[in-house]
């Protein structure tokens, strides 16, 4: 390829990814990445047991089989696929050349990506990672292989990495019918929120949830959803004043604390409020813990 990754159209861009991938090679993934200041994707077919390094993914691996060829898209209708819905998406060719469209779009996907794309493209999600997306599917449908990929998605996702596999599904005529495919999200930081006892948020700088582990969703009264451009405030019913930005917050050396009080029925509780700060992926970034008085 000649030039810079924007000088090439769009769709002459995925033709040459694709191509790329299905040939095994990967220097173009990582131009494209690199152009957008992420590491390269790591792509990686027919996958084995000890590449999967994550017992969703092994169990989606053993559900397919040996082999890694393709397989009959009546393997949608297994108790191996059946088993891993929440983590697990379903693709179809689009109408438009190197379109694909998410026909199932597991909820524990939507959660993490704050956003449910089922009946949506992969185009919708934009940028690089669309292309990456778009140029992968493509090469799988070339090979018609099993293939692993590892990619950084861009800061404003609350992942560290995404980790998917993706099954190419045939009709009986043997043309392409789908892709079943599971996908994993890689986050240390949300991994260790969700095992606390109280409610913890993660809040960007604009004062949107990021994330809040399964006791801030029972204590807010909100439900295990996507919560994409949700504030704070929307989001705990609460009169919440961050502070001016979490570097401010960093410098400082400590934590601001706040004492509000939340509608419970008819009762009124007092919450005691901790409102923090770290960086993740070089971003900064609000972290705030809530429990009641008295607990």
């Amino acid at each position: 390829m000649t030039g810079t990754m924007t000088d090439v159209p769009e769709a002459q861009l995925v033709e040459d990814l694709a191509t790329d991938l299905a040939q095994g090679k990967s220097d173009t993934a990582g131009k494209l990445f690199a152009a957008h200041d992420a590491p390269a994707p790591l792509i990686v077919w027919r996958p084995t047991l000890a590449d999967a390094q994550h017992p969703i993914l092994r169990s989606f691996l053993r559900g397919c089989g040996e082999g890694g060829g393709p397989l009959p898209v009546s393997w949608l209708d297994s108790e191996a696929f059946g088993a891993l819905g929440d983590w697990a998406m379903v693709v179809a060719p689009g109408n438009e050349p190197g379109d694909y469209v998410y026909r199932h779009y597991g909820s524990k996907i939507a959660e993490v990506y704050q956003t449910d794309m089922t009946g949506r493209s992969v185009f919708d999600i934009g940028g690089h990672v669309a292309v990456f997306f778009s140029a992968l599917y493509h090469a799988v449908e070339r090979r018609r292989e099993q293939v692993m990929s590892v990619h950084e998605p861009p800061r404003q996702v609350f992942v560290r990495a995404w980790r998917r596999i993706i099954q190419p599904l045939l009709h009986e005529s043997g043309e392409l019918a789908c892709f079943a495919a599971v996908n994993m999200p890689d986050n240390d930081l949300r991994a260790g929120l969700e095992v606390l006892p109280e409610a913890a948020m993660v809040v960007s700088m604009d004062g949107n949830v990021c994330y809040a582990n399964r006791p801030a969703c029972l204590l807010f009264g909100q439900p295990r959803s996507p919560l994409a451009g949700m504030s704070v405030q929307a989001f705990t019913g609460l009169d919440i004043e961050l502070p001016k930005s979490p570097e401010k917050l960093i410098l400082e050396g400590g934590p601001r604390h706040l004492r509000r009080v939340m509608a419970r029925g008819s009762l009124l509780v007092p919450v005691n409020m901790t409102i923090g700060a770290t960086y993740y992926r070089d971003m900064p970034l609000y972290v705030i813990s809530v429990r009641s008085s008295g607990t």
